[in-house]
């Protein structure tokens, strides 16, 4: 990545969670990804909450696409891709989360493996 830029940045508080997003631009305008993490010092990561979290990507996606939302085996907790806007959220365990927009692929990269891969990294 040629630039990052960081914003939207939340310190944890003993209450609330630590949030942040960033901005990672490619050489020439090539890639686009946009990484918005969260850790929550209560771990409130829970099997209700994150299908609590799907089920509302779910109904969002739904009122401009016909595409499912596609679970990821083997990624976190739990993980799930929205194709067409190519959006992978992860619940890596109990206390830390992210949600990872590709919005421009490299030519001739797929978005999907992409996220994928950075999330993998992301996860440690």
């Amino acid at each position: 990545m040629a630039e990052t830029q960081l914003s939207l940045v939340h310190e944890a508080d003993g209450a609330t969670a630590a949030t942040s997003e960033c901005l990672y631009l490619g050489k020439d305008g090539a890639s686009v990804a946009r990484l918005s993490a969260r850790w929550s010092p209560i771990g409130d990561n829970t099997a209700e909450s994150i299908a609590g979290a799907r089920t509302t990507t779910a109904a969002a996606v739904k009122a401009f696409s016909d595409t499912p939302v596609e679970d990821i085996a083997g990624l976190g907790k739990a993980a799930f891709f929205v194709p067409g806007i190519n959006q992978l959220t992860v619940f890596f365990d109990d206390k830390r989360m992210i949600v990872l927009t590709v919005e421009k692929a490299p030519e001739g990269a797929n978005a999907r493996d992409i996220a994928l891969a950075l999330a993998k990294k992301a996860g440690g």
